[in-house]
């Protein structure tokens, strides 16, 4: 006689299973569209990806996969490999550059959803998708010409066949395949090594913990196991080859805060680990998600992580390895833990918070009929609502629609143009387009620490009466744009401004801006002269020597390289 009933309740769950899978499906949906929305835009290359891609398009695939990389640049050999094939195959577009990281983008989010569906209930796994489909940096890192969002994708894929290969009863084809996959995939990202240890590690760990070596995760695995990390070996030793000592020590100093300070205390190190990933999971960075209140989050994850390892030990264990052997290289000082280098943990995290979140629904559901699922939307609002409020197009250092705007209305014969050093690649990279050539323009040199020096540079030009001057990558440490512009202003009177904001989710960078003055008033250059104008920016030459490292060294009068649209 409970007949009716029993059916009438797996009809409500076979809906409700319905119901939830359409939502990870538009999930998914909404997670491709942001990525092909954001590269279909084509902003600019700023400055680090312009360092990258002038690497790609000045050298032959042999030199570029075998030379050290100008400019104190690093990438692994696959990602270069793939740049160099896109823009062989397609030209030397922004479109093609940005390429195989949006194919990358795409693809870590599908292999994100199937990771998911193996680790959570299928309303967990909508919120983790969900999750993963809204990170901003997922978002532009999928439209730039840099290696992040091949680092997830790498690192999602070995979590992926992680999980295949531990379950009972896989072909052997599968398992050869497998290995060959991850063999090769970790040629596509620096840190895949640490992915490939913590994997290893997590089945070790497993093996030891059954004790059943007939039967444990293993058998059948230690040559996969043992191919990945000859595979990882190799790639780490070909990337280190790849440094020179002055790129080695530009690395440690631009990232000497991304270690645990010495003597190294279990305590403090663990402070600097929770610090790190409270920072990813804030607007402590570029890479960060830029979720309001982060320590929640963390602590969503902590609690996530706690109920896999009772639900899904092995799981739990995957996902968690790589997280430490992350925290054990920066102990060691071989991998910095900050930012956008850890960026390749966010799917473990998310995987996490989901779980917390789903648990905690779980236990306030019976007080409440929908008290569970008001908590799963509150939470899940939070951690989208950077994404919702500051949607895509994201635009870093957008110096193109400056050039456009010089270009069609503004500009006139004989104008003079003088280009900040922070602006001097970009122009260098898109002015011929813009029908700027090398000589139509100066560019500045770079004076950390001396900025009055920039000021003896504007003074060559007075008595003209129409100075352009372009900004951007305009440190706010040293106040170089606020030094520049101020004296303009006194000595000379402002015709025309034009600027392109940054936009971005968290972190702020500078605009994009041209200024167009005339300096040929004499009563207002005789206001100020450039020995004793007051400076806002540091006096300190502290900084100097440090122009030329990184992608700064592509400024300077002496730097020649292909610009976009010579070809």
């Amino acid at each position: 006689m409970y007949l009716p009933e029993t059916r009438q309740v797996a009809a409500s769950m076979a809906l409700q299973r319905t119901k939830t899978g359409y939502v990870l499906l538009a999930a998914v949906v909404i997670g491709v569209a942001l990525r092909v929305f954001q590269y279909a835009a084509s902003t600019s290359l700023w400055l680090d990806e312009i360092a990258v891609a002038q690497n790609v398009l000045d050298r032959s695939l042999w030199d570029l996969l075998t030379v050290p990389l100008s400019y104190d640049q690093t990438a692994p050999k696959g990602f270069l490999l793939a740049e160099k094939l896109a823009v062989t195959a397609f030209g030397p577009s922004d479109h093609a550059l940005r390429l195989f990281p949006l194919l990358c983008a795409l693809t870590g989010l599908v292999a994100f959803w199937r990771v998911a569906m193996r680790l959570l209930d299928e309303r967990a796994a909508a919120v983790a998708v969900g999750l993963f489909a809204a990170a901003p940096p997922l978002v532009t890192y999928g439209a730039q010409v840099k290696q992040y969002s091949t680092d997830v994708a790498v690192t999602v894929l070995l979590l992926w066949l992680a999980l295949a290969l531990q379950q009972d009863g896989v072909a052997r084809g599968r398992r050869l395949a497998a290995g060959g996959a991850g063999a090769i995939a970790v040629w596509f990202s620096q840190p895949a090594v640490l992915v490939i240890t913590g994997v290893a590690a997590s089945w070790v760990l497993i093996e030891w913990r059954e004790r059943r070596k007939d039967q444990g995760p293993l058998r059948g695995t230690a040559p996969i196991m043992a191919l990945w990390m000859a595979s990882a070996t190799f790639a780490a030793a070909a990337g280190l080859a790849s440094l020179t000592p002055a790129t080695r020590a530009y690395l440690d100093r631009f990232w000497a805060s991304a270690f645990p300070a010495v003597p190294l205390r279990v305590d403090s190190t663990l402070i600097f680990a929770f610090d790190q990933l409270k920072a990813l999971l804030g607007d402590g960075g570029p890479a960060g998600l830029a979720y309001p209140a982060p320590a929640l989050y963390l602590a969503l994850a902590a609690v996530g992580f706690l109920v896999l390892l009772n639900r899904q030990p092995k799981g739990a264990v995957l996902l968690l390895a790589p997280i430490g052997v992350a925290v054990l290289a920066a102990a060691a000082r071989q991998f910095p833990f900050s930012d956008r280098l850890i960026l390749f943990l966010v799917p473990s995290c998310l995987v996490a918070i989901a779980a917390g979140i789903r648990w905690i629904a779980g236990r306030l559901s019976p007080v409440g009929a929908g008290l569970g699922t008001l908590v799963v939307l509150a939470l899940a609002a939070l951690a989208v609502y950077p994404v919702a409020v500051t949607t895509p197009v994201y635009r870093i250092e957008d110096i193109e629609p400056v050039l456009a705007r010089l270009r069609t209305s503004l500009q006139r014969p004989g104008d003079a143009v003088y280009v900040y050093y922070g602006a001097g690649p970009a122009v260098r990279f898109y002015g011929s387009r813009y029908g700027l050539k090398e000589n139509d323009y100066v560019v500045g040199g770079c004076h950390r620490g001396e900025s009055r020096r920039y000021l003896d540079e504007i003074d060559r030009f007075r008595g003209r009466a129409r100075v352009w001057v372009i900004v951007t990558h305009a440190l706010d440490l040293y106040r170089e744009r606020d030094d520049i512009v101020r004296y303009l202003d006194t000595i000379g009177r402002l015709r025309e401004g034009f600027a392109v904001p940054s936009r971005s989710v968290g972190y702020q960078y500078p605009p994009a801006e041209a200024f167009l003055f005339d300096l040929s008033d004499p009563a207002r250059l005789s206001r100020a002269a450039a020995a004793s104008f007051p400076l806002m920016g540091p006096s300190s030459t502290e900084e100097a020597f440090r122009c030329g490292e990184g992608p700064h060294g592509m400024t300077g009068p002496q730097r020649a390289y292909r610009a976009r649209g010579a070809e």
